[in-house]
C-alpha cells in the first residue's frame, strides 16, 4: 500500500472517513481495511486474492476497497495514470479472464461516494426486492398477464433485465399524470461477474426513459410518488420507492458518464437530467454523436427521439449517421416524414431513406459473422461481429467500409474478393450524372454502386461493380413507411 504521504489530501480523507465510519453490516462484510477485523477482510488478504486470480501483483497505483461480486474487486486509483485514469476514481478489476475493454471499467468517481451509495442500495434492497417480487410482480402477473390484457400507461408495471438467467434489474415505472412524469416506486440493480459493469443500471435506464419518452410527458422521472397496486384483492399502497430519492445505484451510474442526478430535486430526475442521461447511455460512435449534437442545436431535432429510434433500432446507428451527413430534411425524417400531400419533399425523403436502409443492410451483412456463400454450405451464425468500422462521405452521399477480410467474399456480387475497403454509393435512382459522379469521386477502397435488387441498370463497362441488394424497392419503400410510421406514432 502506498504511504498516505504520497496520496491526496482529498483521498486521504475520504479514505479515513470509510475506515473511520460505522457501515451496515452488509457493506462491513465486502469492505477490505487496513487491518482484519472479525467479520471483515483486510487489504493484506485482497492483494493475496488478486494475486492468486489474475496471476500477478496489484499496480502500486490502485488500492483494493471492496467486493463488487464474487469475482471482481472495488479498487482505488491512489496516483494520476497517463491512460485516462484519475486519482480517487474506482475501478473494478476482475479476478476471471474478461475482454480487455471490460477490465477496470469505471465504478464511480470517488471512493468515499461508493461506499456511501453502496450501504443506501443494500440497506434498501431487501424492500425492493419484497415489493418487486412478492407483491407488484404477482399482482400484474393477476390483473393483466393471466388475463392477456395490456397495461395502459398509469398501470403499475414490473420491469425485469435478465442476462443468462441471471437478473441484473428489476423495477416497477407507471406514468403519473398529476405531474405528467413517470413516477417509480421500485428499482433494484446488482453487478455479476459476466456482465459489463453498470450494464444493469444502463440497460434499465434505457427501458425506462424510452417508456418515458412514449408516454409523452415531460420526460420527468420520480422516486416519491405515492403509487396503487391490488395485491390479494385489496388495495395495497406504497409511498415511492424504499430510499425515498434517485437510487443510489443510479446515481453511481449517472456519475460514471458524467451526469449528476437527483441535482435539481433529490427525488426526482429533472427533464434536463433525463436528456443528458438519454444521450449518455445511448450507443453511439463519436462521428455520429458529434453529429448528433450538431443536429440538436442547429436543426432543431430533440435529443430524446433521436436516442428513442436508435435505442429501439427504428433507424440502426449507420443509417441515423447516413440521415444526419447527406439529407437537410433529417428533422422531419426523424419526426415519421413530411405531410403526403408535399410529394417534392416525400419523394426526396424516400430517396435519402431508402439509401439509409440499404447501407444498413450491408452493414449487417459484412459485420456478421456467417460466412456462408452457396446454400451447400452449412451455415452457422452467432452473436458476434466483425467491427467493420463505416465512414459518411457526405459530399459524395457515398459510404466506406473498413477493416474487411480480405479473405472474405463481398456479399451481392459473386466473385469480388480481395477487399480490405469499400466504398459505396447507394442510388434507387440511376441516371448517367450519377454513374458519372460515382467514377470521378475520391474515394478509398473499391468503389460500388448500391442498388435495390429490381432496379433495372443502363449499359455499364464490365468492371463496374453492382451490388444488387436481395429487397425490392417496394420492399425496401414499405420497410421505411414503418419506420416514419413508428417514429409518428412513437411520442404519446
Amino acid at each position: 500500500m502506498k504511504e498516505a504521504k504520497t496520496l491526496s489530501d482529498s483521498l486521504v480523507t475520504g479514505l479515513a472517513l470509510i475506515y473511520g465510519s460505522k457501515w451496515s453490516r452488509q457493506v462491513a462484510g465486502l469492505l477490505f481495511l487496513p487491518t482484519a477485523s472479525p467479520g471483515g477482510s483486510s487489504i493484506k488478504d485482497a492483494l493475496q486474492t488478486i494475486e492468486h486470480g489474475i496471476g500477478e501483483e496489484l499496480p502500486n497505483w490502485l488500492l483494493p476497497l471492496a467486493w463488487v461480486d464474487e469475482r471482481s474487486i472495488a479498487c482505488v486509483v491512489i496516483e494520476d495514470q497517463p491512460w485516462d485514469y484519475s486519482t480517487g476514481q474506482v475501478l473494478r478489476l476482475h479476478l476471471s479472464p474478461v475482454p480487455e475493454a471490460a477490465q477496470l471499467s469505471l465504478l464511480d468517481v470517488d471512493p468515499l461516494l461508493y461506499i456511501t451509495s453502496l450501504d443506501e442500495e443494500l440497506r434498501a434492497r431487501g424492500a425492493g426486492l419484497n415489493r418487486v417480487l412478492d407483491q407488484i410482480g404477482p399482482a400484474y402477473e393477476k390483473t393483466h398477464l393471466t388475463r392477456q390484457k395490456r397495461p395502459r400507461n398509469f398501470v403499475v408495471r414490473p420491469v425485469r433485465i435478465a442476462c443468462q438467467n441471471v437478473i441484473v434489474g428489476l423495477a416497477a415505472i407507471a406514468q403519473d399524470s398529476a405531474f405528467d412524469g413517470l413516477s417509480v416506486p421500485a428499482w433494484q440493480t446488482c453487478e455479476v461477474p459476466h456482465v459489463a459493469t453498470h450494464e444493469g443500471n444502463r440497460a434499465l435506464a434505457a427501458l425506462t426513459l424510452c417508456d418515458a419518452f412514449q408516454n409523452g410527458g415531460t420526460m420527468e422521472i420520480r422516486f416519491d410518488r405515492k403509487a396503487r397496486i391490488t395485491h390479494k384483492g385489496s388495495p395495497l399502497d406504497f409511498d415511492g420507492h424504499p430510499e425515498k430519492r434517485v437510487p443510489a445505484s443510479l446515481r453511481r451510474f449517472g456519475r460514471s458518464v458524467g451526469v449528476t442526478l437527483g441535482e435539481d430535486d433529490a427525488a426526482s430526475i429533472s427533464p434536463r437530467e433525463a436528456r443528458e442521461l438519454f444521450l449518455a447511455i445511448t450507443p453511439m460512435p463519436s462521428e455520429l454523436r458529434a453529429r448528433v449534437d450538431d443536429a440538436v442545436e442547429h436543426l432543431r431535432v430533440t435529443p430524446e427521439r433521436i436516442c428513442f429510434l436508435l435505442l429501439s433500432q427504428v433507424w440502426r446507428e449507420i443509417e441515423m449517421d447516413y440521415l444526419l451527413s447527406v439529407s437537410s430534411r433529417v428533422a422531419p425524417i426523424l419526426s415519421g416524414g413530411s405531410d403526403w400531400v408535399d410529394r417534392f419533399a416525400r419523394q426526396a425523403e424516400s430517396e435519402v431513406c431508402r439509401s439509409a436502409a440499404a447501407v444498413g443492410m450491408l452493414h449487417r451483412r459484412l459485420n456478421s459473422t456467417d460466412a456462408a456463400s452457396s446454400p451447400s454450405l452449412v451455415r452457422v451464425v452467432e452473436d458476434r461481429t466483425k467491427d467493420v468500422v463505416w465512414t459518411i462521405r457526405p459530399k459524395n452521399a457515398a459510404v466506406t467500409f473498413s477493416g474487411l477480410d480480405p479473405s472474405d467474399a463481398i456479399p451481392w456480387m459473386v466473385g469480388l474478393t480481395g477487399v480490405d475497403a469499400l466504398t459505396v454509393f447507394p442510388r434507387s435512382v440511376l441516371t448517367p450524372e450519377v454513374i458519372a459522379e460515382m467514377l470521378a469521386a475520391d474515394a478509398p477502397g473499391h468503389k460500388a454502386l448500391l442498388v435495390p435488387a429490381d432496379i433495372p441498370l443502363p449499359d455499364l463497362d464490365p468492371s463496374f461493380t453492382v451490388l444488387r441488394c436481395p429487397d425490392r424497392l417496394a420492399d425496401i419503400d414499405k420497410s421505411i413507411e414503418e419506420r416514419l410510421l413508428k417514429s409518428r406514432i412513437s411520442r404519446g
